[in-house]
């Protein structure tokens, strides 16, 4: 792996080191046994992932998760959420047995997009005047969705020598309508869940397993529509060869 790729790895590390730090020192549910429940339909969500066609990384529906966790639960039980959801995606049936750096990678990196998400979607709208969920849950959404892309697609870059340029833009192309659906869902979820009626939450899940089953069958499409165009596009370049017969006098 080249040094900028590791120097990149030991960065977020770092960071999601002292997010974890943090954590555990404000580590005070007010609801324990929710967020154990909470947390283990999480972990289900992870599981539910898809391949991006042309990126080494993988997406699930766990992020919807993390969104409703940024106005129901606190910064510590968050972060868990995104560190647990992270590797489980990782471990859970992988095409190809992962590399221990990639599943550190994965948990450092949701751990500091979660941990960001929640500051930001919880610091700007108090220091804008609003206190609506609307505006927390789209703050935490945006910057999810753009740090988790970019910093995927930016170790992607360092570690096979590939331009940014062109993998950001890929990746955020086949993310953004998961990200966009998902989140719609958390902020409908989160905004009935509030109160005493936070088992409203749990229909997350069949949910975004029909939004799952959907966006996968998607993907094959395309990518069965263009390994058939790349096909054809071959079978064209072929130059066409006619027997020729002779005759013995």
């Amino acid at each position: 792996m080249p040094s900028p790729a590791k120097i990149y790895i030991a960065l977020i590390a770092t960071l999601a080191a002292a997010a974890l730090a943090v954590a555990a020192y404000q580590w005070k549910p007010a609801n324990f046994g929710q967020f154990v429940v909470f947390f283990a339909l999480a972990m289900v969500a992870s599981t539910m992932k898809i391949r991006l066609p042309g990126l080494k990384t993988s997406i699930s529906t766990n992020f919807v998760f993390i969104l409703i966790g940024l106005a129901l639960f606190s910064f510590s039980e968050t972060v868990l959420i995104g560190l647990g959801g992270a590797l489980v995606q990782s471990l859970w049936r992988p095409l190809q047995r992962p590399k221990a750096v990639q599943v550190f990678f994965n948990g450092a990196c949701l751990t500091v997009c979660t941990a960001a998400a929640y500051w930001a979607a919880h610091a700007l709208p108090a220091w804008l005047g609003s206190s609506s969920a609307a505006a927390l849950m789209t703050v935490g959404a945006c910057v999810y969705v753009v740090l988790n892309t970019g910093m995927v697609s930016l170790v992607i870059a360092l570690a096979e020598g590939q331009s940014l340029k062109q993998l950001w833009p890929q990746c955020y192309e086949w993310t953004f309508p998961y990200f966009l659906v998902g989140a719609a869902v958390a902020g409908l979820a989160s905004a009935a869940g509030q109160g005493n009626n936070f088992g409203v939450t749990f229909l997350v899940v069949p949910a975004m397993y029909f939004v799952y089953v959907y966006y996968r069958m998607r993907i094959v499409r395309t990518v069965l529509d263009n390994i058939s165009s790349v096909s054809h596009e071959n079978e064209g370049l072929v130059p066409a060869h006619r027997g020729s017969g002779s005759t013995h006098s």
